[in-house]
């Protein structure tokens, strides 16, 4: 009878650790890491006084992950080495202002189309020169972040007499008020954003310029991860049907 008891324990000792164990491997499956640009606001940007990833595309991806029951930490990656970072693993998602192309499709999976914006052009208040699209910058000298979309189809016209590119936005609004270049490309509504903070000082938004393409913003995945890949979609199709994706648009100023 001794025996049998001592038996038991150690069985129900076992089976506790056990479930310990399991308990223990689904919080860790359960974790989400995502990357995401620290100076792209609203897209998407690091809060100084938080120390926290905010902005449109963290909002949504926050949203997936509580309809999802995971739980995302958030990691600041410059846009250009946000590829990298989800191939290496050292992320699982990409939230940021992304484009899909066939180019980067090579090396990750989209989910479906969170939003979509074009490029908007930034000059000096003393520059007088009408810009109606991305051909009234030949013979100039035009920056642009490294590893847009709209870059690489301005350095592949060979409208513009140079593309410098800059991993900084400050760093090219620096370089257009010292007149180092004749203007800069960015996102729309991060120029917008940075105008109405105050942050483009002798600088304005050139509201009739037409973006060289307008174009859809997707969240990222490693290739193959496809159970990840099915939760965001499924969590983006309810957001859209029940309008929670319309509100944090608006709550962001983003293009419905």
């Amino acid at each position: 009878m001794q025996k049998s008891m001592v038996s038991l324990r150690n069985v129900n000792r076992g089976m506790a650790a056990i479930l310990l164990l399991s308990s223990t491997l689904a919080s860790h499956a359960a974790m989400l890491t995502a990357g995401s640009p620290p100076s792209s606001a609203p897209t998407t940007f690091l809060d100084t006084k938080t120390g926290k990833i905010e902005g449109f595309m963290p909002d949504v991806a926050r949203e997936v992950a509580k309809r999802e029951k995971l739980d995302v930490d958030f990691s600041a990656v410059p846009f250009p080495t946000l590829i990298q970072s989800v191939i290496s693993g050292k992320i699982d998602m990409i939230v940021a202002g992304m484009t899909p192309t066939p180019a980067r499709e090579k090396f990750i999976s989209y989910s479906q189309e969170v939003t979509a914006f074009g490029d908007g052009l930034i000059v000096r208040d003393d520059n007088k020169q009408k810009y109606t699209d991305w051909k009234d910058f030949k013979g100039q000298t035009i920056g642009s972040p490294s590893g847009t979309d709209y870059a690489q189809k301005l350095i592949n016209s060979g409208i513009a007499k140079e593309v410098k590119l800059y991993d900084s936005p400050a760093d090219m609004t620096r370089d257009l008020q010292l007149g180092r270049i004749a203007g800069g490309l960015s996102d729309y509504p991060i120029l917008k954003a940075q105008e109405k903070a105050g942050m483009l000082k002798g600088l304005h938004v050139v509201e009739g310029y037409q973006p060289m393409a307008v174009s859809p913003m997707a969240f990222g995945v490693k290739k193959g991860n496809d159970v990840l890949l099915a939760k965001i979609n499924d969590a983006l199709n309810a957001m859209k049907a029940d309008g929670t994706l319309a509100t944090l648009k608006s709550k962001w100023n983003m293009p419905q």
